[in-house]
């Protein structure tokens, strides 16, 4: 909640106390920002935590061009229309933003389906993503981990379910065996 004790009869104090969720992120912000002159503003601050969760959908045209002339988000070609942080935040962070070509929070999140359930739909993948993508965006996926033998299809249209390759342990970390093949 917010605190307005020190607000006075003349001028409003408003304090509003939060935790840091990502020192990655924290500490990325305070770079950028304490290296320009002229700051941020609000939306291409929020476009690029949007970015940082992992979010690709209706994020603000102004924004996404301006960060990425300043090298502050990337995607992997033009035609790609998701996006990661800049190179800094991944140097901050100590991790790689792709492995391949895979955006390393697309494969956790499709990793996290298959720990869920042995078979899976593509509308277990759409409620997985909740909007972070489109559902273009993740049949585009879903078909190149297919095409690299990360995950198998079987059966078609509505009946269609998708299975981890034969050769993963299903009771370990699917996302660590993705890597692995991936590498």
């Amino acid at each position: 909640m917010p605190d307005y004790s020190h607000t006075e009869t003349t001028q409003v104090d408003l304090r509003l106390k939060t935790k840091v969720i990502d020192n990655s992120f924290y500490l990325f912000i305070n770079k950028i920002q304490s290296d320009r002159t002229d700051k941020l503003n609000v939306f291409d601050l929020l476009t690029l935590d949007k970015v940082r969760q992992g979010i690709s959908t209706n994020l603000p045209e102004s924004s996404v061009e301006k960060l990425q002339l300043e090298g502050l988000l990337k995607s992997q070609s033009s035609a790609d229309k998701k996006y990661v942080l800049g190179d800094l935040y991944y140097e901050i962070a100590q991790q790689p933003a792709y492995i391949k070509e895979y955006r390393i929070s697309d494969l956790q999140i499709v990793a996290g389906c298959f720990e869920k359930a042995k078979e899976v739909s593509m509308k277990d993948f759409v409620d997985a993503f909740d909007k972070l993508l489109t559902r273009e965006q993740i049949r585009y996926l879903i078909s190149k981990m297919e095409d690299d033998f990360l995950i198998l299809k079987g059966g078609n249209g509505r009946w269609t379910k998708y299975y981890v390759n034969q050769q993963f342990d299903v009771g370990q970390n699917i996302f660590e065996q993705f890597t692995k093949m991936l590498i």
